[in-house]
């Protein structure tokens, strides 16, 4: 598989899980290309470690939106 297929793979993934944990955020704010950069930066070659390294990012996403919307009240 290329990168561009591992980001497809990811961007699917991240559209079918929108609501979960942050996807949005990858699916909102990454681009394909974008994806397959950081795939090809960060030495990823599976479409199952891709997804694992940009669940990493949209957890983060997730937790810092969810503590700025605790505060908020």
């Amino acid at each position: 598989m290329t990168a561009n297929d591992i980001a497809e793979a990811i961007q699917k993934h991240a559209v079918q899980n929108y609501e979960v944990n942050g996807w949005d955020y990858i699916v909102e704010c990454w681009t394909r290309s974008e994806i397959a950069q950081e795939l090809l930066r960060a030495d990823i070659w599976t479409v199952e470690d891709g997804i694992a390294y940009f669940a990493e990012s949209a957890r983060i996403f997730h937790d810092r939106r969810t503590d700025a919307e605790a505060e908020r009240f």
